[in-house]
């Protein structure tokens, strides 16, 4: 959770940390277009993503222009993303994968049986991606050119091998070394929509990806530790940008259902413990090694360590509570799977928000960061640009900041 002190000028390069969260890194989305106006030439050297965090960064990272142009084109391709962009809503091909699953469960293991790799076709949102990041041959070669110019050090992308279990991030940059930890390692690659397209593959509802030899889904699963990358890259100062709402004690003591939870309820509370809840205990390990350090005043006595300044962004609203007002608006046939899973019958369907690739929702969820951003300019303001004089002071605790 920390870096070596050696000598340095100025505050040390900004890391950007996009976690995952479905179609709720939209929220993310609008946190980066209130800073792309605020900051309209700003340079983030390390960009590492995770999950659907992996588009946005993969994005930023291969980006030609400058952050305002980033920021605003990012707005633009969620604005108007739908759910058929994102995987096949159509009632044959819905009817056809979960056929196949029903014949997968029943099999016994014998073969002659089609084997599922997801609960939906992905497809679509390969020929999105493809697209949206200018990817030739699959290479993404927007990020080899921002590194060869300079305007980049590194951008990581984090995956879970599914033949290993271990917690993969793959990594292209400038000087990286490479570094593995118990369950975790990364690997130097040239990232390629694959790359992407692992990282952001929803367990069980999203197909796996092959790389190489092996299969790989979403980054979430096994990483422990979704700071970790970018301090390995010599982050020095990190803007985090989470997709959960944090909670009250009043609020979390409100069950969500009533009666036996259904399918839906047990997914969204495992999706949120697997993929949301670890930025919130390594930003807390994080925070406390700091004030370790900062009790040591003399730097020879760190061990070569320094404190890490971070700011941690997070929805001041509940994301799946939202994606309640906006469910009658999916296309019919997915509706009518996502409601047999029991969407309907949570007041905080945490796993439809996942999907709910629908363009309302999704600027709401800009809205939403792009108002969060506002209200907390000054603490963003004093990580991005160390030194300028503050506007305001800010009220609320949808951020958290702390060297």
């Amino acid at each position: 959770m920390i870096i070596p002190d050696g000598p340095q000028q100025g505050p040390g390069d900004l890391g950007l940390v996009l976690t995952g969260g479905g179609a709720r890194a939209a929220y993310q989305v609008g946190v980066l277009r209130f800073l792309s106006r605020k900051f309209p030439d700003l340079s983030i050297p390390i960009i590492t993503g995770v999950s659907a965090g992996a588009i946005n960064a993969a994005h930023l990272a291969a980006h030609h222009g400058t952050f305002r142009q980033a920021g605003q084109e990012l707005g633009q391709l969620w604005s108007h993303l739908t759910v058929d962009d994102v995987f096949r809503t159509d009632f044959r091909s819905l009817y056809r994968q979960v056929l196949r699953w029903s014949k997968q469960l029943v099999s016994g293991g014998s073969g002659g049986v089609i084997r599922v790799r997801g609960l939906v076709d992905t497809d679509p949102l390969r020929g999105f991606l493809t697209e949206a990041l200018h990817a030739v041959k699959s290479e993404i070669t927007g990020i080899r050119y921002n590194l060869e110019t300079g305007r980049l050090k590194a951008v990581a992308l984090s995956t879970s091998n599914y033949s290993t279990g271990q917690s993969v991030t793959w990594v292209q940059g400038r000087g990286i070394a490479h570094w593995e930890r118990p369950n975790r390692r990364s690997r130097v690659t040239t990232m390629t929509i694959e790359h992407v397209m692992a990282s952001a593959a929803l367990p069980l509802m999203f197909p796996a990806v092959q790389i190489g030899a092996e299969w790989y889904g979403d980054g979430g699963i096994r990483l422990t530790a979704p700071l970790s990358p970018a301090l390995h890259l010599g982050a020095a100062r990190i803007l985090a940008i989470s997709t959960r709402h944090d909670r009250t004690f009043a609020e979390a003591n409100v069950p969500s259902v009533a009666g036996y939870p259904p399918p839906a309820q047990i997914a969204g509370v495992l999706m949120n413990a697997v993929f949301l809840d670890l930025l919130d205990q390594d930003a807390h390990r994080l925070r406390r090694i700091n004030g370790l350090l900062e009790g040591i005043p003399n730097r020879e006595d760190r061990m070569g360590m320094r404190p890490i300044r971070l700011v941690t962004m997070r929805p001041s609203v509940d994301l799946g509570k939202l994606a309640n007002q906006y469910e009658p608006e999916l296309p019919k046939a997915f509706r009518f799977l996502t409601r047999g899973l029991g969407t309907k019958e949570t007041d905080s369907p945490d796993f439809l928000s996942l999907v709910m690739f629908q363009p309302n929702y999704l600027q709401e969820l800009i809205a939403v960061g792009e108002a969060d951003a506002e209200e907390h300019f000054d603490d963003l303001s004093r990580l991005i640009a160390p030194g300028a004089p503050a506007s305001r002071q800010v009220q609320g605790a949808s951020v958290r900041d702390k060297a």
